[in-house]
């Protein structure tokens, strides 16, 4: 695996009250972004994520983005107010086996029992940036210092 998460980052992708969007681009170029319905941390450092929905726009960009080795997107963002951007490479699709069967389970006790698990996609994180409004200004203006708004630099006195 290329990245390894810290601590504050397993806690926030664990925390039941933290936000996640995942989004993945399919064949026709054009992204498709969802709140996974659940979403977790395996013990190798991967991300897991739970698709029931075997026919979703999300699940068949999915394996579009294992079958042609793509990035995948996810957004989290915590109850305090931080939020990360992760990219992930999809590792491996689970649909039949032993875990795959222990998560079904667990799905099965989770969303009751008419529920369906279509896969468990396995995710290597790949890189990990900060969403957080101050962090990304501050890296835009240590990367682009002479980008201002005209408010920015206008004389005090011309301002309303």
């Amino acid at each position: 695996m290329a990245e390894k998460l810290t601590d504050e980052l397993k806690h926030i992708l664990t925390a039941p009250d933290t936000l996640a969007v995942i989004s993945a681009v399919g064949k026709d170029g054009n992204p498709y972004s969802q709140v996974p319905h659940k979403i977790g941390l395996w013990e190798d450092g991967r991300i897991s994520v739970h698709q029931l929905l075997e026919k979703s726009l999300l699940q068949k960009n999915l394996v579009y983005s294992l079958w042609f080795d793509r990035q995948v997107s996810l957004v989290l963002a915590a109850k305090d107010g931080s939020s990360y951007h992760l990219y992930l490479k999809p590792y491996q699709a689970l649909v039949a086996g032993r875990e795959f069967t222990r998560e079904y389970q667990q799905v099965l006790s989770e969303f009751g029992p008419d529920s369906d698990l279509s896969t468990v996609w396995l995710f290597d994180v790949e890189a990990v940036a900060s969403a957080s409004y101050r962090d990304e200004r501050a890296k835009e203006r240590e990367e682009h210092p002479y980008l201002y708004h005209l408010d920015h630099i206008v004389k005090e006195e011309y301002r309303a």
